[in-house]
């Protein structure tokens, strides 16, 4: 009799586990294999305690939404950290294929990425899912620790010949433009391959502000990069503005915001001669509408003024 009700027990409990495997499956995987625990989240000192219209710091790492996700997403790079990781909630039924689309959304990655520090920002962004709503991210940065050092190296030094502190920020924004634009030739060469997609390695690194400061040679985002670190080296609030075609600075002083964009005042002329305007120099957006320009369109909604 013993053994009959054994065998009952045992087949009852075969039937419990057969029946109940999915839910004890993910049981066992959420609470020890992928166990729902969130890193620590640390900033470096690149960090920027900014908030705007299009993604705002958000200390909530388990998304109920697209906002949440992208919120994650700008915290997280912002952070300056190398790897993080998000868990969709259970009732966010969407949200592995949200994560999905908005990781292969070049559009939406690429404004939060202008809306953070140069040595913050990504070179790569890397994001996987599992069917369990876990979500992992992993930053390339766009610059390096070795590079970094260089490029703090070179500004300090930059800064000890050019401005002093008796000087207005204005004054200082001014010094460090004409000294980069006096110093600085628009890299022609590279631009038009980008234009005809032509795939080969930019060695003189004229994108990125350690090929600006190195070789002299710049494109947009060198120029733009450039400024951005300068401007947060003395503490003035500032991102990066940019469409498809063109990036270019915005810096928040004397209690509002404007435009500043380098390669303009940086203009090639037809003799070669080498020259040096203000017509980008801290201007309004009323003012940038009334240089019409086609490359100076954006998108108000993500970068606000």
């Amino acid at each position: 009799m013993k053994r009959i009700i054994s065998f009952i027990i045992s087949l009852l409990i075969i039937g419990l586990i057969v029946y109940y495997q999915k839910p004890i499956t993910n049981f066992i995987l959420q609470e020890f294999i992928y166990k729902k625990e969130i890193p620590d989240y640390k900033v470096n000192n690149y960090y920027t305690n900014n908030n705007y219209d299009y993604v705002k710091y958000s200390d909530n790492f388990y998304p109920n939404n697209t906002d949440d996700i992208k919120n994650a997403i700008y915290t997280i790079l912002n952070s300056g950290m190398i790897s993080f990781n998000l868990f969709c909630s259970e009732e966010y039924t969407d949200c592995i294929s949200d994560v999905e689309k908005i990781s292969t959304d070049d559009y939406v990655l690429s404004n939060i990425n202008n809306l953070i520090h140069p040595y913050n920002s990504y070179n790569k962004l890397h994001i996987t899912t599992n069917a369990l709503g876990k979500v992992n991210i992993k930053i390339d940065k766009l610059y390096s620790d070795s590079e970094i050092e260089e490029i703090n190296t070179k500004l300090e030094k930059i800064k000890k010949e050019i401005i002093d502190n008796k000087m207005s920020t204005r004054d200082k924004i001014k010094a460090f433009h004409d000294y980069v634009i006096n110093n600085t030739v628009y890299d022609q060469k590279r631009s038009e391959e980008i234009k005809q997609n032509i795939n080969t390695k930019n060695t003189n690194e004229s994108n990125k502000a350690n090929g600006v400061l190195k070789n002299h040679i710049a494109l947009c985002s060198g120029y733009t990069d450039l400024m951005a670190i300068f401007l947060s080296s003395i503490d003035v609030p500032n991102y990066k503005i940019a469409n498809k075609d063109h990036v270019w600075n915005a810096v928040y002083l004397d209690n509002n915001w404007y435009h500043l964009d380098l390669t303009w005042d940086d203009p090639i002329t037809s003799t070669g001669e080498n020259m040096l305007i203000y017509d980008f120099f801290l201007i309004t957006t009323e003012q940038l509408e009334k240089l019409n320009t086609n490359q100076h369109k954006y998108d108000k909604t993500v970068y606000g003024f």
